[in-house]
């Protein structure tokens, strides 16, 4: 509406123009060198407007003509450009598609149409990625760290091609330039931190944790929980190195060492490996009171063997009969967790207490147990037989059961188990890896299973409490037991379980009944 508006204004303006030179008509009238042109105003002025078009349209052409070589080449270079990036966009869906051959042919073309830009280069790293030539990906992205725009992408190059050689002195080196250039960038900070923990750097690990903190890469719960880890790896090595020394430089050692471990444990009170490491250094140092403290408030919230171990180990030269008294308190603290039990009953096993050892372990051996005994519940039970009425028979059935009892929890990892803690998966280098689980012991599938109602015919195993077969049938398979967990390949056994002594030839169980030449008891 406005565009017909102002037309009908600009044709209305012309025609009043036209109207007032019509009505008032006058000569125009041209004088030189002894000529004169004259002619009426309205045609003299459309012939001037007419040169002053010729003029422009003289002057537009010989501008063009003069910059039509540059014209021509922007055109070129233009057509040149739109095909070099069709190549280039061709070659990373090769890429993403996995075809070495296409992604090479597109690779080529566009660094030919393109020069070498950054995506040029990637494209043809990524192609010799792509087609197995590591030497020609390492040479591109080594081009990219002449330029600034390109350094950090050639880094990052650099670093996945040292990662996938297993050069991990070279990965390292790289990820510290990465984190050096942009001290923001997630990935090169946690590929910094994974080397040097996996390294054992734990100075450098938590130099590393520091500036991740400061940029905000990683959150203030999980700098907590990595910094209790660190502090507990590197009082680990402070305790074994003043292992290695004497007098006051052992005293030296311990000393930093216990200053670490409390480190830790203030800021996690739960967290077991720094706070058993702390009781051991408490001991080695003097400080029992201190180092029971630790321990009983931990046990209250979740016991665990290692807190035994050096609770029982807080004072030197200690008699059993007293160390079964301090256990005794500590056991208090959770009574009914299983993990107070056995350790009462292997401080009741040290002080040659048998009766409390058996009440102690009651809840998993007697007639009444909800559930079968652990692997160390049967250990400790052939201990006690042994110990107590010199049975080895009885003992040796209670090793038996040990080697199909429900094992009892490990410190588990992908492919590792171990008795005791450690900062890393020595197999596969994560950092905090570990768990204290059952080893091997996975999810069932949700599918119920319908058990058929025991009938007359079962017969049931007084000593093992396992119902048998009705007579006639074959026995289920061994692995097919739904109390027994099954380890998988991929997990390495770090501690077996041990074997019954070996029953020997025929009469040796006359031979048990006569009593020990040496008029001692034997050690299980």
């Amino acid at each position: 509406m406005l565009r017909a508006l102002y037309t009908f204004l600009v044709i209305a303006v012309l025609s009043a123009i036209a109207v007032w030179l019509a009505d008032n008509p006058g000569d125009l009238v041209l004088h030189w060198r002894g000529y004169e042109v004259r002619t009426s105003f309205v045609i003299g002025l459309g012939l001037l407007v007419a040169v002053a078009f010729l003029v422009l349209f003289i002057y537009r052409l010989s501008a063009g003509l003069v910059k039509s070589p540059a014209s021509v080449s922007a055109f070129l270079d233009t057509r040149r450009r739109k095909r070099g990036f069709l190549a280039l966009s061709r070659g990373m869906v090769a890429v993403a598609a996995g075809d070495a051959l296409e992604a090479k042919r597109y690779a080529g073309r566009a660094r030919k149409l393109l020069d070498e830009t950054p995506l040029t280069l990637l494209l043809a790293a990524q192609a010799a990625q792509l087609d197995g030539q590591e030497d020609a990906a390492t040479r591109y992205f080594e081009a990219m760290l002449g330029s600034p725009e390109t350094a950090f992408l050639g880094l990052r190059g650099l670093f996945v091609q040292a990662r996938r050689a297993g050069d991990r002195t070279r990965a390292l080196d790289i990820a510290r330039r990465a984190f050096e250039m942009r001290p923001k960038t997630p990935w090169a900070a946690q590929a910094v931190f994974e080397i040097e923990t996996a390294e054992e750097d734990w100075g450098a690990a938590l130099k590393t944790l520091d500036r991740s903190l400061s940029a905000k890469l990683v959150s203030r719960g999980e700098a907590r929980r990595r910094r209790t880890v660190l502090l507990t790896a590197q009082a680990i090595v402070a305790a074994e190195a003043a292992h290695m020394q004497g007098g006051e430089a052992r005293k030296a050692a311990n000393e930093t060492a216990l200053s670490q471990a409390l480190q830790a444990v203030s800021l996690d009170p739960s967290f077991v490996p720094a706070v058993a490491l702390a009781a051991r250094l408490c001991g080695a140092t003097g400080r029992t009171r201190k180092g029971a403290k630790l321990v009983e408030d931990a046990w209250a919230q979740s016991p665990h063997p290692d807190l035994a171990e050096a609770y029982m180990g807080l004072v030197e030269g200690e008699s059993g009969y007293d160390r079964f008294k301090r256990m005794k308190l500590l056991a208090g603290r959770n009574r009914e967790h299983i993990e107070s039990r056995v350790a009462l009953a292997r401080a009741a096993i040290g002080a040659r207490d048998w009766l409390a050892a058996r009440g102690a372990l009651e809840p998993f051996v007697g007639d009444n147990s909800l559930e079968r005994p652990t692997q160390r519940v049967c250990e400790l039970m052939a201990e006690i037989e042994e110990g107590e009425h010199g049975n080895r028979g009885s003992a040796r059935e209670w090793l038996a059961r040990a080697l199909h009892a429900p094992e009892d929890p490990a410190w588990t990892g992908e492919g590792w188990r171990s008795a005791a803690w450690s900062p890393i998966n020595p197999v596969t280098g994560e950092f905090d890896a570990l768990e204290w689980r059952v080893p091997g012991l996975r999810l069932l599938p949700t599918e119920r299973v319908t058990m058929p109602e025991p009938g007359p015919e079962t017969v049931v195993a007084a000593e093992d409490d396992e119902a048998l077969p009705p007579a006639g049938t074959a026995p289920p398979p061994e692995e097919s037991h739904p109390m027994r967990p099954q380890l998988s390949e991929d997990e390495a056994v770090a501690f077996p379980p041990l074997l019954p002594d070996d029953p020997g030839p025929e009469g040796a169980d006359e031979l048990d009944a006569e009593p020990d030449e040496m008029g001692g008891d034997r050690k299980w």
